[in-house]
């Protein structure tokens, strides 16, 4: 079986499909070596983000990055040097997780992110409170906030728009374009499927926490993009919403979906059906059809994203790349 990990931190995955991911950017001076392109501190770069703040940019060499997938977008151009603290939310790579911490960036203080200095603060439309994202652009820190997204379509908006920011645009396509490559693969080997399963994506994070989720969330992008039928999406919850054993049997969902640290919490696989209500009287629940994977690695929405899908896409139907 593949390996899926408060409801806080669904954050870095989730958002609304129908989210604007349109940035706007000036394009700032450069200097280009045969290795890299960096952004002339004499020429400030302009972003709008996905909020409508625009955000001058004078020096992008001290980063605080305030969401995993953004962290692992700025790792995967080459640019992680830059980033100085990260938020909990950062589990991968192994060199951004050893980074200092400045706490939730949902729940975001702004005295620790001004401890760094930083010359950028890189947030999604998650981060909260507003009046802390307020007082870093009041201390002079521009913020850019992108939206999460909750389609394939926000990975590679997110890309180009953090490449933009460190001054390489051209890895930027480069690293946007392959990945884009990879869920399209991913995609065309779904479609060679004979069946679309009934697949439920459920939060845990302990019996005291079940959540179905549905539209707008990382986890439907995934679902569908693989071929199959989300059930949350399906009885139209948008986002995440308590789960009841009456809608999960009703749901009857093929597979079960968890993130592999909240299918710990429960006490593993054999003791799954009997702590999650309905489970048990659900096709998936009979069959034993369940799937955990790494949150950050799952829905995230960032590089990975490519290899995530492939991977639930032959977990779904194994035997279907031979």
């Amino acid at each position: 079986m593949a390996t899926l990990t408060l409801v806080a931190m669904i954050a870095t995955a989730c958002g609304d499909d129908a989210a604007d991911t349109t940035t706007t950017t000036t394009a700032p001076a450069t200097t280009t070596t045969a290795a890299t392109t960096t952004t002339a501190t004499d020429a400030p770069l302009t972003i709008v983000g996905d909020d409508g703040v625009e955000s001058e940019i004078i020096d992008a060499s001290r980063i605080v990055s305030l969401s995993g997938d953004l962290t692992e977008i700025l790792f995967a151009l080459g640019a992680g040097d830059r980033v100085v603290a990260i938020d909990v939310t950062t589990t991968f790579p192994l060199a951004a997780a050893e980074l200092p911490v400045i706490g939730f960036g949902q729940q975001l203080a702004p005295e620790p992110v001004i401890a760094f200095a930083p010359g950028l603060v890189l947030a999604n439309d998650l981060t909260a409170p507003a009046e802390a994202i307020q007082q870093l652009r009041d201390a002079g820190i521009p913020v850019v906030v992108l939206a999460t997204g909750g389609s394939f379509d926000a990975v590679g908006h997110k890309i180009r728009t953090i490449a933009a920011i460190v001054g390489d645009a051209d890895a930027g396509e480069a690293l946007a374009s392959a990945v884009e490559a990879e869920v399209q693969a991913a995609i065309d080997l779904a479609g060679t499927a004979t069946a679309s399963p009934r697949v439920a994506f459920i939060y845990s994070r302990g019996p005291q926490l079940l959540l179905l989720f549905g539209l707008g969330m990382g986890t439907n992008a995934m679902i569908e993009g693989a071929g199959g039928i989300d059930v949350g999406a399906e009885a139209g919850i948008r986002g995440a919403v308590p789960l009841s054993a009456e809608a999960l049997v009703a749901a009857a969902p093929d597979v079960v979906i968890l993130p592999e640290s909240g299918l710990q919490a429960l006490g593993g696989i054999d003791a799954l059906l009997g702590v999650v209500p309905g489970l048990a009287e659900t096709p998936a629940g009979a069959a034993g059809a369940f799937l955990a994977y790494d949150e950050a690695f799952f829905f995230n929405l960032g590089p990975r994203v490519g290899q995530a899908l492939m991977q639930l896409v032959l977990d779904l139907y194994p035997g279907i790349a031979e």
